[in-house]
This record gives C-alpha cells, structure tokens and sequence, in this order.
C-alpha cells in the first residue's frame, strides 16, 4: 500500500477548495494581524480626537517663612479646546500673604473669571488638533486598505499553495495509473515468457520500465507531503492533525471547471478595488491636509486672550461685568520665513511625488491587468490543443497495445507511446494549473478577495 492509500484510509479532515480558503481567512494569525490595523486606525483617530477634550490644571504656591504666611497663590483653570483653535475657559484664583505680589493679590474669596483665548493669524483657519483629526480620518481610510492589502497577499499566497497540492495530486494520479498498466504488463508478458511466446528479455525491460514508473510515483508522493505540509502550515485547524490526516477533496479538473465559469466576470469587472491603489489615494488627501497645514504656518502668530472678572464675593454666583477684566496679546513672525516657506515646499513636494507613485502605479497594474487577461486566452487554446493532442497519445497507445498484442509491435515502442501519453497528459495538467494560477492572479489585482469558486 502506498503513501496514498494510507491517507485514504486514516482521513478525518477533508479540505475543499472554499472551505479552506473560509478556514484561512477566518483562522490564520496574518488573518487576525490584518484585522488589527481597523481597530488601530479607530484608536489613531480617538486619539486625534481627544486634543479637544477639556484640560483642567491647577497651579498652587505658597512660602512659610518665621511663622509668617509670605504668600499663598493657587490658580485653577478649566480649559475647553474649540474646533475653531480656540479655548473657552474657566478658572479660580487665591492669592494672598504680606510679602505676595500685589497683581496676584486678590479678594478674600478668591477670584473667579471666565475667558476665552483665540488665535487670530495663524491656527485660525486650520492648526494641528484639527488637522490631526482630518489625517486620522484619512489614516483610517489607509489603514482599511492596508488590511485588505495583507488579506488580497494571504488569500493570493493560500490558494497558490491549495492548486499547487492539487496540481501535485494530479501528478500522482497519473503516475499511480501508468504504474498500474506497467506493473499489469509486467505480470502478463511474464506469465507469456513462461509459455514461450514472448522473449525473456521483454520481462527485464517490462520490469525496468515498471521500476522507473514506481520510481516517478515515489518522487511524486514525497511532494505530495511537501505540499499537505505547506497546507498545514497555513491552515490553523490542519496543526493538531498529521499529515496522514489530511485529505484534498478537489481535483485540479474541479476546479478548473469552476474557474471557467467564473473567469468571465472576473475579467470584465474593471473597477478600481484594489486595495493598494486606495491606499495611495489615503495617503494623498493626509500629504493634502499635511501641506495646509505647512502652509497655515507660514501666517504670522497672534494670540489673544480676554477674562471676565468677579466682581462680588459670591463665590458660587460671581458677578461677571466688563468694566473688570483681564486681557493679553501675544504677536510673533519670523523676519525671513525660511522654514516655514521651506516646510511647506516640501510637503507640496512630497504630495507631488505620492501623486506620480499613484499613476505609475495604476498604470502598472492596469498593463498587468491586461497582459494576465491575454494569458487566459492563450492559455485556454493551449488547454484546447493540449487535450487533442492527449486524446490522440491515447488512441496511439490504445493501437500500438492491440498491434502489440497481436505480435506485430515491440514492447519497446508501446512503452515510447505509453510515455508519449504520459507527458501529453503531465502538459495539459500543467496548463490548466497555469489557467486557474492566472484566475488567481487575476483576482488579486483586481483586489476584490473574490477568489472563492
């Protein structure tokens, strides 16, 4: 009993083409590392999100010194960022002591204002908490991509290695069947050599040729192991079972049937999806959002800040009136604008450049796109001549057995037909295993995950 027949009958995991492609996407670590990049993109553009949440900060001071009170000073302030680059504010403050500064002195209850601060040049029209939102939605977007990117890689690479085992599987098959016919040839001449009407050599060249058929199936059946071993690998339910355990229910003709009536609407969907394009494109608008930015830096600074002061010593219902208040103005601008200018020649450099990788890139896939569909065809007519000329060996051997049969061949030409036949069928495997791998990659550049059947 061979290797194949031992998996046979030990099988108690059956693998076909869609369920294992269901298993990998479901079940692979690279899977659930794909899926990651979702949940950080989500946390990327929380975080964004969060430089607008309120700041509360408390500042206290206070010196002891020969049991006097030099001073005591406490400041608390509640800061609530708006979308607009400004704040709206609330705050406290306590300031007393014999030695304190007199515009830190305030009345015994404290001081509570309310105020706002604005910057009224630059950070007006856009600053970095919002364009750090704005790039972390657009982060999102190429996160998203990025995971369907690693997916369209994983699926691509899992159903390679399932039509490879297929193709190998079909390798032994025909390997299995001529070794079969060698070995019943064998038996028969034997048993004619015995009665005298065939030669004894024809039994060692039976024999040999038989010994080099066993010997094909034998190399075949060690790749068989190296591909259920890839199989394993990338299927995580395959890591508690044996290889003996594991059992292809597909056919390379199976699939190859289901690749020709699905191939055609692979073909003419001519939409954009794949992924690696989308994330060039997400990359884009965060170089965008990047070069305002730069370029709202350019503006000069100009800050602005106003309080309401309290004007009774009611501490829980201040008195707001705005003859009492507080404000301040900040203004700077550097005299020669060499970084800012600069910063943001660079990044309109940078959005440039990511803009030309995009067209290369479509361009190189759109080329690829259509030199993979004129394989598909070309392979189609090599899989139509390939067939007749598989038919045709057969019926060869099928009239070099009966002349053989009849004394008036050699056993040495049945055995060339019989190879003949052999490699026309090893060709037409090949084929067809060329036209699913270029359905296969058809659909990753299309980029859709559509690879099930």
């Amino acid at each position: 009993m061979g290797l194949s027949e031992i998996c046979l009958s030990q099988t108690v995991s059956m693998y076909s083409y869609n369920t294992f492609l269901s298993s990998v996407k479901e079940m692979n670590p690279l899977s659930k590392k794909a899926e990651n990049n979702i949940i950080y993109g989500g946390a990327q553009l929380k975080a964004a999100k969060g430089n607008f949440d309120p700041q509360l900060g408390t500042n206290i001071e206070s010196k002891q010194f020969n049991s006097s009170n030099y001073f005591t000073y406490v400041n608390a302030e509640l800061k609530q960022p708006l979308y607009t680059s400004q704040y709206l504010k609330v705050g406290y403050q306590y300031g007393k002591g014999i030695f304190i500064n007199p515009e830190l002195l305030t009345p015994l209850v404290g001081l509570p204002y309310v105020g706002i601060e604005a910057s009224l040049l630059q950070g007006l029209m856009f600053d970095k908490r919002r364009a750090d939102v704005v790039k972390a939605k657009h982060y999102s977007e190429y996160f998203s991509a990025e995971q369907k990117i690693q997916m369209n890689d994983l699926m691509f690479y899992a159903s390679n290695v399932y039509v490879d085992a297929l193709y190998t599987k079909k390798i032994n098959s025909l390997f299995s069947y001529f070794a079969t016919l060698a070995a019943q040839r064998l038996k028969g001449i034997s048993e004619l050599s015995v009665v005298g009407e065939r030669p004894t050599i024809d039994t060692v060249e039976a024999a040999i040729f038989l010994q080099s058929r066993l010997l094909d199936r034998q190399v075949g059946e060690i790749e068989m192991i190296k591909k259920l071993n890839e199989l394993a690998i990338i299927n995580p339910m395959s890591s508690t079972l044996s290889l003996s355990n594991m059992n292809i229910t597909d056919s390379l003709e199976q699939v190859y049937s289901l690749t020709i009536k699905n191939i055609q609407q692979t073909i003419i969907n001519e939409q954009n999806t794949n992924p690696l394009i989308s994330q060039y494109l997400a990359k884009q608008k965060v170089l965008e959002t990047e070069k305002r930015l730069k370029r709202e830096m350019i503006k000069p600074v100009l800050d602005l800040s106003y309080n309401f002061l309290n004007t009774s010593n009611d501490i829980i219902f201040p008195t707001l009136n705005t003859n009492n208040y507080k404000w301040g103005a900040s203004f700077s601008f550097p005299l020669f604008l060499r970084k800012p200018r600069n910063e943001y020649k660079m990044a309109d450099l940078d959005a440039k450049n990511n803009e030309l990788e995009t067209i290369n890139k479509q361009n190189q896939i759109n080329f690829k796109r259509k030199y993979i569909i004129e394989t598909i065809k070309v392979t189609a007519e090599q899989i139509v001549n390939a067939e007749r000329s598989a038919a045709y060996s057969r019926l060869l051997v099928e009239a070099e057995r009966l002349k053989f049969t009849n004394g008036e061949s050699s056993l040495f030409l049945l055995n060339s037909r019989e190879s003949k036949w052999l490699e026309t069928e090893l060709k037409l495997a090949e084929f067809k295993l060329k036209f699913v791998k270029n359905f296969i990659e058809l659909t990753y550049i299309n980029g859709d995950l559509k690879y099930e059947l």
